[in-house]
């Protein structure tokens, strides 16, 4: 098992990519931790299928919008767990506000919720891993140059902070901590499934070269890639089946 016994917290790990991530982190021998915000019966309801599969994982309430919160996360950690190997900066989410619309709170929203708590969940994190481990952030293809989008405007912003952040933290912690990020394309997941069209779903796939969506499965090998590997730090893995280089 590439995680035996390593501790890895997941945040936003109740569902889609998170949640994938942990399953698979899990089965690989990792004591995994998620937070969720208000998702607790998908984030029980997770944890009660990985240990009844054999896994070991255990659910925190946080609100990673707040500074006080995080920090009784990382207390909480501590106590439990004495220490921390692996962080996986995943928790986040798209608003849709057009450039006309957006407003102090909706830059807010969009800064905190995806750039500011992977910031400071690293900050208190470094700490406990006792000057080895691994930071992987979930960036997005919409925060690469040239694929930005309208009506998430805040979103790409905050996203391309994350690709900033990543290689500058990388700098920072080298060479004992490893900092990457995975940007990921269109990602088949439920919530795509429930909320989003089959006609815009198909669009999707039929801009994308390998013309199909991002299989879960395979994205979240990437993750566990970069939470093994010493031989990258700094790096943006691009996984969207090569939507990004057709500039779009």
């Amino acid at each position: 098992m590439k995680l035996s016994e390593k501790v890895v917290l997941i945040t936003g790990g109740s569902s889609g990519i998170g949640a994938q991530i942990a399953r698979l982190f899990a089965a690989e021998g990792a004591k995994t931790i998620i937070t969720y915000h208000i998702s607790s019966e998908s984030a029980h309801t997770l944890a009660g299928e990985i240990k009844k599969s054999g896994g070991r994982m255990e659910c925190f309430q946080a609100d990673l919008q707040k500074e006080t919160d995080i920090a009784q996360l990382f207390e909480k950690i501590s106590k439990v767990y004495g220490h921390l190997d692996i962080l996986i900066n995943n928790a986040g989410r798209t608003f849709n506000v057009s450039f006309s619309e957006i407003t102090e709170e909706s830059i807010h929203q969009d800064l905190n919720t995806n750039l500011l708590s992977a910031m400071l969940c690293s900050k208190y994190a470094v700490p406990l891993m006792k000057g080895r481990g691994w930071i992987v952030n979930t960036a997005s293809i919409r925060g690469l140059p040239d694929s930005g989008r309208t009506g998430i405007m805040g979103y790409c912003v905050a996203k391309a902070g994350i690709v900033s952040f990543t290689k500058n933290l990388a700098l920072e912690l080298a060479p004992k901590i490893c900092v990457n990020a995975v940007a990921p394309g269109f990602v088949h997941t439920q919530y795509l499934d429930k909320n989003v069209s089959q006609e815009l779903k198909e669009s999707w796939i039929n801009q994308t070269p390998m013309r199909e969506l991002v299989d879960i499965k395979e994205l979240s090998e990437i993750y566990l890639l970069l939470a093994t590997s010493r031989a990258m730090t700094g790096a943006v893995i691009v996984a969207d089946g090569g939507y990004s280089i057709l500039n779009r």
